[in-house]
């Protein structure tokens, strides 16, 4: 059969004749004329072919074709009402979810567990999704909309809003019985000399950035994303590295914490593209975030 369109207001029709086995009657509770429910199930019949109306009977009553259009009423009115419920719940932040984009350790382990625990609390329907991604490949999934916002180093991309700014630094990090270990201060000069453990996190491209700064570049030896990772290699000996003091686990290890000369300061903040939000939950998260400094 070709395809056919079913007016909603037709099945509804002949749903209310299966309970009420009038079609005067259900054209009252529909506000409209007897004459226009019986014309328009007539056309629905020759457009389906079929009859839908047992004419011969009183009460009148529905062929075992017009029940089925009577239940797709069912189920349209159903749906409908599902949906209506699902946007309520939307607008009223009680559900949905959101992607966020994360820029690695400093993040993950110091930032949100404090942010996602309170905006849980203030709504609790609402899921948050982390996707890890490095500095460069963030923006990019941020503005290809594979995430509805983002905390990440600050850029100057005049494409997205800011809020909530933080600021942390670089620091050195060397084993206990490194020549370097009793130094406080360290400079790019003096870390180029050693096997080098790069990021690949989130501060992986300013860590480069304080190296070329000074026209010396690092013996990179290892190049790894796990701080846990970099900082086994550093206290078995195998090379030294440079991560975000925030990243940095709360337990001491066998390694010694250093100070950056020059110092290598960053921001970072929650960021997402200018205009409307993709969902009632996005624009919920990112309120939150605007209202609440990150600590």
């Amino acid at each position: 059969m070709a395809s056919v369109d079913i007016p909603l207001s037709v099945a509804r029709a002949l749903a209310l004749v299966r309970s009420l086995g009038s079609v005067s009657e259900a054209a009252r509770i529909l506000g409209v004329s007897q004459p226009a429910v019986s014309k328009g199930i007539a056309q629905l019949e020759h457009n389906l072919g079929t009859q839908l109306l047992r004419r011969g009977n009183r009460p009148l009553g529905l062929t075992e074709e017009g029940v089925a259009v009577a239940d797709y009423a069912h189920r349209a009115d159903l749906l409908h009402d599902q949906l209506l419920a699902r946007l309520e719940d939307a607008r009223s932040n009680r559900t949905g979810t959101v992607r966020l984009g994360s820029f690695g350790s400093s993040a993950s382990f110091q930032i949100l567990p404090r942010t996602l625990s309170d905006f849980a609390r203030a709504c609790p329907g609402i899921r948050v999704e982390i996707l890890e991604f490095p500095d460069e490949e963030l923006e990019e999934a941020l503005e290809d909309g594979i995430v509805d916002l983002a905390i990440m180093s600050l850029t100057d991309a005049e494409t997205l809003e800011i809020a909530s700014v933080a600021s942390d630094r670089l620091v050195g990090l060397v084993s206990d019985g490194h020549p370097l270990a009793g130094r406080e201060r360290v400079t790019p000069e003096e870390m180029a000399g050693y096997p080098f453990i790069l990021t690949k996190g989130g501060s992986g491209p300013l860590v480069e950035r304080w190296f070329a700064a000074a026209d010396v570049s690092p013996k990179v030896t290892h190049t790894i994303l796990q701080v846990n990772s970099i900082l086994a290699l550093v206290e078995a000996g195998l090379g030294i590295s440079i991560i975000a003091e925030m990243a940095l686990p709360k337990s001491e290890g066998r390694y010694r914490v250093l100070n950056l000369s020059p110092e290598a300061p960053r921001s970072f903040g929650f960021v997402r593209r200018q205009g409307t939000a993709r969902s009632y939950a996005a624009e919920q998260f990112w309120r939150f975030c605007c209202r609440h400094p990150i600590d």
